[in-house]
């Protein structure tokens, strides 16, 4: 990597922060089991020409928008395969509201949806550091960008820089890599580029999550589409631990049948 190069990190989420009422398979109603978040790394030099490659793709599909709940299987797919060719990098995180136990008890106090919201994203960004570290990548080469929503993005900085001093483990040595003042938040509707946080977001949990509309049958094409463009193994091909995070493993997930095949498949070779 060139050191003098910059980047910009979009990040976005599928799914939702409710942790107090969510569907189990005992429970039928209530928020989504999962929350998931796709990011997607971009040099700032070539920001401009995928723009410009978005805006022509949104008019080639016939879409105003493109967010991927709006699009039918195969633009999205199609979407998935356009990626393939731009110079990016792809990042994921996925967390299982059934798998937080105590932690639950510990946010309770707090706003929990945001504390949960932002203990994920510090996930997410260790694995971010982690490649920057890996690649000789500073601190200020690195914007950060969520899809803005109604959140204290105030706390997510003071949480990263809190972990910062006080890392609870080995792995959050990597948020050093992370300058908590270079994260902020843009409206989807006023960067396109988000569009490919939210293609990530979206298919990673497609991968995961037994939809209604999909016959409680999980998605792979997505994903399957966007694995080469995740950061992997420097000495092999596997992403998991790498470009992908499942907190806590697809075991303690309770990952089924083909649901759990995939997500091993991500800790292999290829």
């Amino acid at each position: 990597m060139n050191p003098s190069t910059k980047y910009v990190l979009y990040v976005d989420e599928s799914g939702d922060q409710d942790v107090k009422k969510f569907r189990t398979d005992e429970r039928v109603r209530g928020s989504d089991p999962f929350l998931v978040f796709g990011a997607c790394l971009v040099p700032v030099k070539f920001q401009d020409e995928m723009r410009q490659a978005l805006t022509a793709f949104k008019s080639e599909i016939g879409v105003k928008q493109l967010h991927s709940t709006d699009l039918v299987h195969l633009k999205t797919a199609y979407f998935c395969r356009k990626v393939q060719s731009m110079r990016v990098l792809l990042f994921g995180l996925v967390s299982k509201k059934e798998t937080l136990g105590s932690y639950t008890k510990q946010i309770a106090d707090l706003k929990d949806t945001e504390a949960y919201y932002n203990k994920c994203a510090a996930y997410l960004l260790e694995r971010l550091g982690h490649f920057m570290s890996q690649a000789g990548i500073g601190p200020e080469q690195v914007e950060i960008i969520f899809e803005e929503k109604k959140h204290d993005y105030n706390k997510l900085r003071n949480l990263i820089g809190t972990m910062q001093d006080t890392p609870h483990d080995d792995r959050a040595r990597y948020l050093s890599r992370i300058a908590p003042h270079r994260i902020r938040a843009q409206a989807k509707k006023d960067e396109i580029l988000l569009s490919l946080a939210d293609l990530t977001a979206f298919s990673l949990y497609q991968s995961v999550s037994k939809l209604h509309s999909n016959f409680g049958y999980p998605e792979f094409r997505y994903m399957r589409e966007l694995r080469p463009k995740f950061w992997k193994n420097p000495k092999g091909e596997k992403i998991a631990n790498f470009g992908v995070k499942y907190i806590q493993g697809p075991f303690k997930m309770n990952l089924e049948g083909d649901a759990l095949k995939f997500a091993l498949s991500m800790y292999q070779d290829k």
